[in-house]
């Protein structure tokens, strides 16, 4: 490995092997990518990697970082412990390697709000170039050219191969209840509509796959993986290497233009409070010394989900549990990569207003169904660490829970999406290789719990549809032990948030964007971090506030415009 490369990028996640990829474009320059995990390319140790319908196969193995949150004391009431499990991908690919491979850019309102707050080029009009530059769109129904762009490095599709009627009439049931079909992609997303998904011939579509494979050959671009990175090297306030482990052993690169930071909301803010920028007051608790006093680890926001189980009956076409490992499926899923297998889950979506909050321009709430009952197994009331079997009904689970794998049934899910609740991360210790203190403040702003109960009051008006009574849709009882009288009360359903609720895996804002004047901000709105040169963060991390809807697609523009930010500051050198 030469002592020295022009850029450095930090984390081959859904933004940094689009950073990487871009960068090596420029023949004349060196980009290595260091990634803490391995390659996704070894399907003999991560056989399910590429196939939709396995995701939740890869969440507690060795390419997940397998983060948990400390105590929750507003939440998560019902698990053995008040924590949650956070998975974020360690592989090529990041998160994008194991996540259900939703593709939602968000609302324009997102976009535009980032603008007002001070980040220049950051609205809606900007953004949506690099959302199409990235996009090769072979949906079939949503191909409108002034939202949508073919020929791009990340193919995003429907479902062809395979898809429910469940959730076509999931569509159907919102615009019985007012709401119009929608292309979710184009900027309003306020409805109904389907949910395209970075699956490609029938395989997941990671940004690993899409932007770093096809250029692995680049004899400028170098690509380490197992690499775990220590800290960033600064001199002068500038700089100027990484240093990382292999094994035990430490090695360290040297940087002549810029390093870019990729690590994600977790390990992002992880990384620079070890390189000695973040909190004074917390870094030197620890003995490390403060370069940059900065809020890193700050502003920490979260789509938090409450879910609602049902029965159906048998003229719908859901899956069971045993209908979804029979043989045929793989069979035919080995054969040409078609079929049942094909499908992450997530077929459509919904976005909605509450109703509390006047002149609100995006949606606040989000929702799909899932046209299965269970996603784990009959394990699944261990593995999520119910505190009692008195709580299984809560889950919709029976207590002895043995029929779980023949039983048919929809669950029908609503997020939260601005929440007002927002946490931190800090570290443990100076030492990189523990696991960073994560505490996102789950429902500590009561208006959270307000917005996630009209919600859930929505998927029961939802499943009461024409559309839905045709399959003999009913929700179960969702009250808690030890409660009386509506079920959809604000007491009950309060209750009921404040045990069941848990995350929908998009952390963002920890390294937050900002204008000029914002004391709260880590980077500008060029990605810099202030106060030190030749290094930016590029990755979800930045996000002022949480976007209305799943973070991937909007982490890989981030992506696009940070490596587009680094060309251009290069161009004369």
């Amino acid at each position: 490995m030469p002592a020295m490369y022009d850029y450095i990028v930090i984390g081959a996640g859904s933004a940094g092997c689009v950073v990487a990829s871009r960068l090596s474009e420029d023949s004349n320059s060196t980009v290595l990518l260091l990634e803490a995990g391995p390659s996704d390319k070894d399907y003999h140790d991560y056989p399910n990697i590429s196939i939709p319908a396995m995701v939740g196969t890869l969440w507690q193995t060795d390419i997940d970082w397998s983060f948990k949150t400390v105590p929750q004391k507003h939440a998560a009431q019902a698990y053995t412990d008040e924590t949650i499990a956070w998975p974020r991908g360690k592989v090529l690919g990041g998160t994008s390697s194991i996540n259900y491979m939703a593709y939602v850019r968000g609302h324009s309102a997102d976009y535009d709000s980032w603008e007002k707050l001070g980040c220049d080029g950051w609205g809606w009009k900007d953004v949506l170039p690099y959302f199409i530059k990235s996009e090769n769109n072979k949906c079939q129904k949503y191909t409108d050219p002034r939202f949508h762009g073919v020929g791009g490095p990340l193919t995003v599709s429907d479902h062809p191969s395979y898809r429910t009627l469940l959730s076509k009439e999931f569509i159907q049931a919102g615009i019985e209840l007012g709401y119009p079909e929608i292309d979710i992609n184009a900027g309003n997303c306020i409805g109904f509509g389907d949910c395209p998904a970075t699956i490609s011939d029938g395989e997941r579509n990671s940004t690993a796959r899409a932007f770093l494979h096809p250029v692995m050959d680049r004899n400028n671009l170098t690509v380490t993986t197992n690499a775990l990175v220590t800290k960033i090297l600064i001199e002068d306030n500038k700089a100027v290497g990484v240093e990382y482990m292999v094994g035990d052993k430490t090695e360290s690169v040297r940087v002549s233009k810029e390093v870019a930071l990729c690590g994600g909301t977790i390990n992002s803010p992880q990384i620079l409070m070890l390189s000695g920028i973040g909190p004074r007051s917390h870094l030197e608790s620890l003995g490390i010394e403060c370069i940059a006093d900065l809020p890193v680890g700050n502003n920490l926001q979260d789509h938090l989900l409450c879910q609602l189980k049902g029965s159906i009956n048998e003229e719908s076409d859901v899956m069971s549990l045993n209908d979804i490992m029979d043989p045929k499926y793989q069979e035919q899923y080995n054969l040409d990569k078609t079929g049942l297998w094909t499908n992450n889950g997530l077929e459509s979506f919904g976005f909605i207003k509450s109703g509390l909050v006047e002149d609100v321009e995006w949606p606040e709430l989000q929702m799909t169904m899932f046209p299965m009952y269970y996603a784990i197994g009959p394990d699944e009331p261990k593995v999520l660490g119910i505190k009692s079997k008195d709580l299984y009904p809560c889950f919709g689970y029976d207590v002895n829970h043995e029929d779980v794998m023949s039983r048919k049934g929809f669950i029908f899910a609503t997020y939260v999406l601005h929440p007002q609740s927002v946490g931190e991360i800090t570290l443990t210790s100076k030492d990189p290789k523990d696991p960073p203190i994560i505490d996102p403040h789950y429902l500590e702003d009561p208006h959270d719990v307000k917005v996630m109960a009209e919600g859930l009051r929505f998927g029961k008006r939802f499943t009461e549809t024409s559309v839905m009574r045709r399959f003999g849709a009913k929700i179960m009882d969702i009250k808690m032990p030890g409660t009386s009288g509506d079920a959809y009360s604000d007491e009950n359903l309060e209750k009921y948030i404040r045990n069941i609720a848990g995350t929908l895996y998009h952390p963002s804002g920890t390294c937050k964007m900002g204008g000029i004047g914002d004391e709260t901000a880590v980077v500008d709105s060029k990605l810099r971090v202030r106060g030190i040169k030749g290094l930016r963060v590029i990755d979800a991390s930045i996000m002022p506030h949480a976007l209305s809807g799943n973070p991937n697609a909007p982490c890989i523009m981030i992506g696009e415009r940070g490596a587009a930010f680094i060309k251009s500051s290069h161009l004369d050198e």
